[in-house]
């Protein structure tokens, strides 16, 4: 997989949830991903040999399904099977994470650690939570923070309390023309600056200490094909100004635009990687209008090339799932790969993200900015 030039390289994917277990879920990228010197991914279900306590806000959801828990965690085995499929680091900050209660919550964490992969955005307490995870690897030190937006209420960690650390935004309506009467006002967004304060503080840390610093945010606008939210944007600066290399996004379900600001990129969405849930897709009774069904299996894995203790060069593959969840990383001459590339550009530049060049690089797609 690596046709980079540089002896240490990153590879980073969006979602991965394994509610149903399947052992040959991994089959198709193994090999590229065990290629990769490290391998990043947001572990978006919890998993334990006891089902736990479902959260009160999900357990309403169950109500609009019969003979079934939607909210049962995963098996154990899956955290081997991505161990073994080469996952090195994990976000666990994102809003499934307490599906099944705190005992659950600490369980997946220790079932991550156990199978050596490193748990970033979760902990017993808050300044758990928010504590990097360091990655050597040749000598370089690689930093790794994860946060969320989308998160249930009391899932955020506590100075006593188990939870992940939060990046929470408020709305706000904005008339354009307060003269005008009846006319629908614009809905805007502003980041938590104590939230945003903390994550900072918790970047510089990190830069004492690390090479390289990079940024997971669960984040983002589902019902809008190309939208950024203000808050997105204005965090995403803020964590590149006060020392990041690199923002992974995700959770909006598809991928998103990619930015490049001050020389670093920014992945707003890398999109679902690996998404079997715990009913098929599209039976879900999430009572709004998201792009469930062919958009979803779409994604991009980023491919981040580190040389001399810094990032020199950042890109990514497009990569697509079956109708049995199996993620498998798209080669050049496959339609869907330019489809997908194609798609990026197209997204980044409906939401504004600058002034971007996407060039193909074998079966890559070399992200920089125009200005370069």
């Amino acid at each position: 997989m690596n046709n980079f030039s540089s002896a240490l390289l990153l590879t980073a994917v969006g979602d991965v949830m394994v509610a149903r277990h399947d052992e040959t879920l991994l089959d198709l990228v193994s090999a590229q991903l065990q290629s990769s010197d490290i391998v990043f991914g947001n572990c978006e279900w919890p998993y334990s040999e006891e089902p736990g306590d479902t959260h009160p806000v999900e357990a309403h959801l169950n109500d609009g399904v019969d003979d079934i828990d939607l909210f049962v965690p995963g098996k154990p085995e899956s955290i081997s099977m991505l161990a073994k499929a080469g996952f090195d680091v994990m976000s666990f900050a994102n809003n499934h994470c307490l599906h099944s209660g705190y005992r659950v919550f600490q369980r997946t964490l220790t079932l991550l650690r156990e199978a050596a992969i490193a748990p970033v955005g979760a902990g017993n307490n808050i300044a758990e939570a928010l504590q990097p995870v360091i990655i050597e690897r040749v000598g370089t030190r690689i930093a790794f923070i994860a946060c969320a937006s989308a998160l249930l209420p009391g899932t955020e960690a506590g100075r006593r309390t188990p939870g992940i650390a939060p990046l929470r935004r408020h709305s706000y309506f904005e008339n354009p023309a307060w003269e005008m009467l009846g006319i629908d006002p614009k809905i805007k967004t502003l980041v938590n600056r104590d939230d945003l304060a903390a994550l900072c503080e918790s970047i510089r840390a990190a830069r004492k200490i690390a090479d390289v610093v990079i940024i997971s945010c669960h984040w983002g606008i589902l019902e809008h094909r190309s939208a950024i939210g203000d808050y997105q944007r204005e965090a995403a600066h803020a964590f590149i100004d006060c020392g990041a290399d690199l923002i992974l996004g995700h959770g909006p379900l598809v991928t998103k635009g990619i930015e490049v600001y001050r020389g670093k990129t920014i992945f707003y969405s890398l999109g679902k990687f690996l998404m079997k849930g715990p009913v098929e897709t599209g039976q879900i009774p999430v009572g709004m209008s998201v792009p469930f069904g062919d958009e979803s299996r779409k994604g991009i894995a980023a491919l981040v090339e580190i040389e001399h203790k810094q990032i020199v060069r950042t890109g990514f593959t497009p990569c697509y799932a079956d109708e049995q969840s199996r993620p498998r990383l798209l080669e050049a001459d496959d339609a869907m790969f330019g489809e997908i590339a194609e798609d990026i550009r197209r997204i980044s530049s409906e939401a504004g993200l600058g002034a971007l060049r996407l060039e193909n690089s074998g079966d890559r797609v070399v992200v920089s900015s125009t200005s370069e």
